[in-house]
């Protein structure tokens, strides 16, 4: 029912799309100058060059994208060695959420829907945001591309690995409505060459399918602002598994999982008055996955059949206080729902409902701004209450026109899943929950077409949870390291040139970090790396633009790492280097472009026993009308 629910609403958002336009201006909603307190740490346009958000977020600094290979491989973002689960992503203010595992895999979300993409370090600061927003460690926003006129879009690719797939897009305007809706397809065979020692060897059972459907819809009423998003997404998809010596005759994995994800969400915001705004959001989601290990086809296989449904539902009320023209004072108050189904007997039958009140104020001045809250997090499941206080405060300065000065100071906490505390295939039920207070400066030097950025930072993280990889990407083992500290700097060097209709641009990028266990002073792991948490790694990027004709290369380093808490040589993985390169043109209403991953055939590992995929051909066209 679910599905024919959400494919009849797409289907009537494109009829809808078949109607004549009207001719008249779009509506807007005029009120106070809405100035950010904090600005992105880093932004980017969503091209055609990054088929998903993932390939975007990659390059960002002081960031690692964990990525399990090939194009059903689990991709989810760490920020300053916080850990995934302190990443907070948004879809246009809604928080992509999951509690199940907490962990986001960007690699389902395309570019196609997306205008840009934005990630905060410590805490974004606008009027009427949720109180979920204030919570995250760290946040990566998405927000939707808005459509400007009536058009079409069709884009096919496909190369390397067996992969093809192709997207369908409409946008409408209308006087008072604008309507988006979109539909693509995705196939890969997932099967590359890797080195093994000294044996080639073809990567196995890494194959998916996945189909996506999406329509979003916006207007005016009532003086405000109101918009509707549904999105359904289903994949069936293979688990290579770790590569590791074992008996000739047995596959690596035969594991399968398949996957099938729903929600809709909508906002309503309205300035009531010169001194008072408010908006309304809701969200209702719906997640199926269904896991088999199929030890008919592997032996040594465990077996495991598993259905898991996730509902969810969530409603926020924000507020926004004028004081004067520079003053404003924000409550904002969110109640979440959270139920997990299993096929299984477990311990507990998995509930939480998790109450967000935030009070926060702000000062916009001409050269300085100011902000702080005060965040209550309550969390009730198999009868434990878990309440959190989470302050925080940030400055903007700009004593200069070429220097910005930005500091922060927080702290988040984030909670056990329920697959941490419950599930006996993966859980700890003793898991505490994990709190980090963050500090760091943002300094920007910057003059015509060059910007200069650094940023000194410190993590303290208690009750640290981490996440191991096992024989599988669906079971994972849980543990708490008492406490990390991490210090770290990020530096980005970004600079463009015209010349005649040439334009250049460049970009180079660093982070140092130390990221060191400081729980027992007596185990040999004191004082050592934590896992997956490189000391040096950055990159450098390059665009040329000419005639229509785009040209980009990216070089991306990552020095080496541990796999595990020990420093043995069992878990080292060695430095990685890997570089892509790009060509577009655009002929009128086409475009053609082919890009090109890991052009030297680098043999690496981002999580230990995953080998990456080696050069990678992907052809891509685009049709706009």
């Amino acid at each position: 029912m679910r599905w024919i629910l959400t494919i009849a609403c797409l289907a009537a958002s494109w009829s809808l799309g078949a109607q004549e336009a009207d001719t008249l201006a779009a509506s807007s909603v005029n009120g106070v100058r809405r100035v950010p307190v904090t600005r992105a740490a880093e932004e980017a346009p969503l091209g055609p060059g990054q088929p998903l958000v993932s390939d975007a977020v990659r390059r960002f600094t002081g960031v690692q994208l964990k990525d399990y290979g090939g194009s059903g491989g689990l991709k989810t973002v760490n920020v300053r060695s916080l850990g995934s689960e302190h990443t907070g992503v948004f879809i246009d203010g809604f928080q992509v959420d999951n509690a199940q595992n907490m962990q986001v895999d960007l690699g389902r979300f395309s570019t196609e829907s997306f205008g840009s993409v934005a990630l905060f370090n410590g805490q974004k600061s606008r009027r009427l945001q949720s109180a979920r927003e204030y919570a995250s460690g760290a946040a990566l926003y998405l927000e939707p591309a808005r459509p400007e006129k009536d058009l079409w879009r069709i884009r096919v690719r496909g190369g390397s690995f067996g992969t093809a797939g192709a997207a369908l897009r409409r946008d409408k305007v209308w006087r008072r409505l604008r309507l988006s809706a979109g539909a693509e397809a995705l196939y890969s065979s997932g099967r590359y060459r890797y080195r093994f020692f000294d044996t080639t060897l073809v990567r196995e059972n890494s194959d998916i399918r996945s189909l996506r459907l999406e329509s979003r819809l916006e207007g005016s009423l009532a003086g405000g602002a109101w918009d509707l998003y549904i999105y359904a997404f289903g994949s069936e998809r293979g688990f290579p598994g770790p590569v590791i010596r074992r008996a000739a005759g047995f596959p690596f994995s035969s594991e399968r999982q398949a996957d099938q994800d729903a929600f809709l969400q909508g906002s309503w915001k309205s300035e009531l008055s010169r001194h008072y705004a408010a908006a309304l959001r809701f969200k209702l989601s719906d997640s199926y996955t269904h896991y088999d290990s199929h030890p008919e086809r592997n032996p040594m296989a465990l077996p495991y059949d598993l259905h898991f449904r996730q509902k969810s539902a969530y409603l926020s009320l924000a507020q926004s206080f004028t004081m004067g023209s520079k003053w404003q004072a924000d409550f904002s108050a969110d109640a979440q729902h959270s139920a997990l189904e299993a096929d299984r007997s477990y311990a507990v039958e998995p509930r939480r409902t998790t109450l967000t009140a935030v009070l926060a104020g702000r000062y916009t001045g001409e050269r300085f701004r100011a902000a702080a809250h005060i965040l209550w997090q309550g969390a009730w499941d198999a009868g434990v209450f878990r309440p959190a206080w989470m302050p925080s405060a940030s400055l903007h300065w700009e004593p200069l026109k070429w220097l910005e000065i930005e500091a922060f100071a927080k702290r988040s906490c984030r909670l056990p899943s329920f697959n941490d505390l419950y599930y006996i295939a993966i859980g700890n039920a003793n898991l505490k929950p994990e709190y980090a207070s963050q500090a760091g400066v943002d300094l920007r030097i910057g003059c015509e077409g060059l910007e200069l950025r650094l940023s000194p930072y410190y993590n303290r993280i208690t009750d640290k949870i981490v996440a191991l990889p096992t024989a599988s990407q669906f079971r994972w083992s849980m543990l708490n390291i008492g406490r990390v500290d991490i210090t770290g700097l990020d530096a980005r060097l970004g600079g463009s040139i015209k010349a005649g209709e040439a334009r250049f641009e460049g970009t180079l990028r660093y982070t140092l970090q130390h990221a060191l266990d400081h729980s027992d002073p007596g185990r040999a792991t004191f004082g050592k790396q934590i896992p997956y948490a490189p000391v040096h790694c950055g990159s450098a990027c390059v665009r040329a633009e000419w005639k229509g004709w785009t040209f980009t290369w990216d070089t991306s380093v990552t020095g080496h790492r541990w796999s595990a808490t020990s420093t043995a040589a069992d878990y080292y993985l060695p430095p990685w280097t890997e570089s892509d390169a790009g060509l577009d043109k655009t002929f009128g209403i086409f475009r053609a472009g082919i890009r090109i991953r890991n052009i030297f055939n680098a043999q690496y590992q981002i999580v230990k026993g995953y080998p990456m995929p080696g050069t990678c051909v992907m052809l891509d066209f685009g049709l706009g009308f």
